[in-house]
């Protein structure tokens, strides 16, 4: 696991900590992290607002409640659709932290370890990284190291595209 993976779970986790804490001095004991899940109108304004107007700050709000609460398939189409249309580096790096998350729900392994999942990871990873998202270049680093430059995001597009048409 790379230390930028562990280091989102540590956060999370320290996350749930902190707001299991007050809410314990508040409320009880919280059993299950779905007890931290925004409303779902909050969720669904955050949302609206950030797909809709592009508003970066909404998505980082909804997006990383929806890490904590473990909502990460619903994530995954929320984050493609603001990548893709408003180039919003932190959804490519959610979308390459999902691609390439190596655990289990329900028994189906996450991590796209077939060569058009990773292909399309490092592209995320790649783009998110040339929009300036910082908790990219750590990753970046991992994946290349530092002694090349990266290659642009486009290049794993190519394979992609390339891995298509030999299938014709």
């Amino acid at each position: 696991m790379s230390i930028w993976k562990l280091l989102r779970l540590f956060v999370i986790l320290f996350g749930l900590f902190l707001i299991s804490c007050n809410q314990k001095k508040q409320e009880g004991i919280i059993d299950d992290p779905k007890d931290l899940e925004l409303p779902k109108k909050v969720a669904d304004s955050l949302w609206r607002k950030a797909i809709n107007e592009g508003d970066f700050k909404a998505y980082h709000e909804v997006s990383m409640n929806y890490q904590l609460v473990l909502k990460d398939p619903e994530l995954y189409y929320y984050a493609l659709l603001m990548a893709n249309k408003h180039q919003c580096p932190e959804a490519y790096m959610n979308l390459y932290d999902m691609l390439t998350w190596e655990g289990t729900i329900d028994g189906i392994e996450l991590a796209g370890k077939d060569s058009i999942s990773r292909n399309q990871a490092l592209f995320y990873l790649l783009r998110a990284y040339e929009l300036g998202e910082n908790s990219a270049v750590y990753s970046v680093y991992e994946e290349y190291g530092d002694s090349i430059s990266p290659p642009k995001s486009i290049t794993y597009l190519k394979k992609i595209q390339k891995f298509y048409e030999e299938k014709k």
